[in-house]
């Protein structure tokens, strides 16, 4: 099957189809709706995303300006943002947080350093720099992403690299299923163990690739 083309900003992104995975999926699952695949595949997708950080993207540079603390993402299509791994404010790097947790940090900076930004705290599609910068700038971020609850596929790149992963935590969600046609719990354990493996290569993988690189620095017109 031919890639989905997927809106992306003012970009068009070819996306693998979660068909794309039936090969190393169905001959397994006798019986299976391929929307329960699907279903299977965007999960296990999702929290290999989450539990490995593979999924690394450069967000486009940002212009910070005076009084305003609150931004959004410019994610991929079919995205949905896992965490922020770097920030950096005008060469200057500062703390990445979740939104609504480590308060207390947060505190710290605005009472460390008023009027210059010291964290962000991420959420689903924007984030909340403290304190509120008093002073134009930029921002760049590198940031952890993973499949939407809403996508219809991967990434070219994802889909080569961690495929056989993102097959095998399927397998296992599916194999696991009481009662089905497919359940066969002897080898959801299998397909368990296999994905875990996998994850956990992948992550270091990830790590060692991305740990040398600088972050980029190219300016993104806010909307």
């Amino acid at each position: 099957m031919e890639n989905a083309l997927v809106p992306s900003g003012r970009e068009r992104v070819p996306v693998k189809l979660w068909s794309e995975f039936y090969d190393l999926v169905a001959p397994h699952l006798p019986g299976c709706p391929f929307a329960a695949m699907d279903n299977a595949l965007r999960q296990a997708a999702i929290v290999f995303c989450e539990q490995s950080l593979a999924w690394r993207f450069d967000h486009p540079a940002i212009a910070i300006e005076p009084g305003v603390s609150v931004y959004p993402f410019a994610l991929p299509a079919e995205s949905a943002l896992h965490a922020i791994l770097h920030a950096v404010l005008d060469g200057r790097k500062i703390a990445c947080f979740a939104a609504g947790r480590d308060m207390e940090e947060r505190n710290r900076a605005i009472n460390l350093l008023q009027g210059v930004p010291s964290c962000i705290f991420g959420s689903a599609d924007s984030f909340t720099l403290a304190p509120e910068p008093t002073a134009s700038g930029v921002l760049i971020l590198r940031v952890v992403l993973k499949p939407s609850l809403a996508s219809t596929g991967l990434g070219d790149r994802e889909f080569d690299e961690y495929r056989e992963a993102i097959a095998h935590g399927a397998l296992f969600r599916l194999m696991s299923s009481p009662k089905k046609p497919y359940t066969q719990l002897q080898l959801a354990s299998t397909h368990q163990e296999q994905f875990g493996i996998k994850t956990g290569a992948a992550a270091m993988n990830a790590e060692r690739s991305y740990i040398r690189l600088p972050l980029r620095t190219q300016i993104r017109d806010r909307a």
